[in-house]
């Protein structure tokens, strides 16, 4: 019957198709697994050999292709995280904050409830920062910064307007001292590894080299950048050090968010600290401006007569104002809705932040600003000010 012929023939086909399908995967699975080896015993990870970078650059394609290349896979970045003979091989700077308050175990005794944070040595002679927010609402009467077995009273605290960090001097001696790492060169996904409490170590990475919380307008008197890294934290861990593999401290933690932790740059805290040590107070340089970050709105403000990336000049909705009054800015002429695109050489993208490069001048100094303004690009020269961002607290 010729329906039972075409099903017959219509079966055939099917297997066929079947057994041809089955045997080209077979083959293509094991060129692959002949082209794939271990990396190295020690490694979960796979590499495709005899593949050089030239071997493997996609030509300018002539012609629409539908040609599938195999290209290496990219793992010689991967760091280990074996903790780093630079801090393992160290006395730890890291210092326990307690509130000083009568214990039921004894009225001198300090106990684990009585913990509010952690603070990190980084001068010899006795200076400590931290996180403003471990100190929030506290009498600088009742802390206790205890290192080494020891404790010790806060001759001096300084709170950091600049940085939101706040700096302890204390009568400690021969204190291990701190290095800073350069965080401008800092990556997504480089290693770090965090010390929540003295000698002890726990691998991270970067997850974002700036935090952007807010579309409103940012004073240029601050540095709101703040790297994100993975972990959780206590919340008697924060002000406590994040290093790199080189063992220079990276910042501080400050707050955790759903398994990510943000960090307050050690670039910041580093030029606050020479200033403080330098002259008795901290001092920075000033522009005094209001900005948003053109690439934190694109989505809400797809003006398309606007610049992508740099530091948009808007007004505070209580003063109608981007420009402060008798501010450098405004000796240089700038204007509402001006475009930083430029400071010198460091360009305004989305990995910086206008204040925490103001921040890296020193009071005084003169930059030219590359500005957007009305569709045209121009140079702006100005001759920063000078802020005193520290405040002592009782």
């Amino acid at each position: 019957m010729p329906n039972k012929r075409q099903a017959l023939i219509f079966a055939a086909g099917l297997l066929g198709i079947v057994f041809i399908s089955a045997l080209s995967g077979g083959l293509a699975g094991s060129w692959v697994a002949g082209r794939m080896r271990p990396a190295a015993p020690s490694q979960n990870v796979f590499r495709l050999t005899n593949a050089s970078a030239t071997a493997f650059q996609t030509p300018e394609p002539t012609e629409p292709t539908a040609t599938i290349r195999l290209v290496p896979l990219q793992m010689e970045d991967y760091a280990s995280r074996v903790i780093p003979e630079a801090m393992f091989n160290r006395r730890s700077p890291v210092a326990a904050l307690y509130l000083n308050r009568k214990s039921s175990v004894g009225e001198n005794a300090l106990t684990q409830d009585e913990q509010v944070g952690r603070a990190a040595a980084v001068t010899a002679d006795g200076w400590f920062v931290t996180s403003a927010a471990v100190l929030e609402g506290i009498s600088m009467a009742e802390i206790v910064v205890w290192l080494d077995g020891k404790a010790y009273k806060p001759e001096r605290v300084l709170a950091d307007t600049a940085t939101q960090a706040v700096f302890i001097k204390t009568e400690a001696k021969d204190l291990p001292v701190t290095s800073f790492a350069n965080v401008w060169t800092s990556r997504t996904g480089s290693a770090v590894w965090l010390e929540p409490s003295s000698g002890q170590f726990v691998p991270s990475s970067i997850v974002a080299n700036r935090a952007v919380s807010s579309a409103e307008p940012r004073s240029s008197e601050k540095s709101e950048k703040r790297l994100l890294v993975y972990g959780s934290m206590q919340k008697w861990e924060r002000g406590a050090p994040v290093w790199d593999a080189k063992g220079a401290m990276v910042g501080i933690l400050d707050s955790s968010v759903d398994g990510r932790l943000t960090v307050i740059p050690g670039s910041g805290l580093s030029s606050s600290l020479q200033s403080l040590v330098a002259g008795g107070q901290i001092q920075h340089a000033s522009l005094g401006v209001l900005s948003i970050d053109r690439t934190a709105v694109r989505a809400v403000s797809p003006d398309a007569n606007l610049p992508d990336y740099g530091a948009w000049l808007r007004e505070d909705k209580k003063t109608g104002r981007a420009i402060l009054a008798n501010s450098p800015a405004e000796k240089a002429g700038l204007k509402n809705d001006d475009v930083i695109l430029q400071v010198d050489r460091d360009i305004m993208d989305d990995s910086t932040d206008l204040g925490d490069v103001i921040l890296q001048y020193r009071p005084g100094a003169s930059v030219t600003l590359r500005v957007w303004r009305g569709g045209k690009e121009l140079d702006v020269p100005v001759t920063l000010g000078m802020q005193v961002t520290s405040r002592q607290i009782p």
